[in-house]
């Protein structure tokens, strides 16, 4: 028998929509429509050097541009 505990992940795609509030000094380089999953709690990483799964995840979503994925459209996929 295997139990498998899952958090609770939200999906999202990053717009620079407003960005002028957001207290930075420059748009951010992320594309338009760029994929994220961010935890139910908003964190992460559960301490120093302690990543969580979503925040690996977005890494490797980041890196689809240049790893032979360059559309928006296979992000989603």
């Amino acid at each position: 028998m295997v139990f498998l505990l899952s958090a609770l992940m939200i999906l999202s795609f990053f717009s620079s929509r407003g960005w002028e509030s957001w207290d930075i000094e420059h748009r951010r380089l992320i594309p338009e429509g760029m994929p994220m999953l961010v935890d139910n709690d908003l964190r992460f990483e559960d301490g120093p050097a302690a990543p969580r799964p979503a925040a690996v995840v977005n890494r490797w979503l980041r890196e689809h541009p240049a790893s032979g994925a360059p559309a928006p459209n296979s992000w989603e996929n």
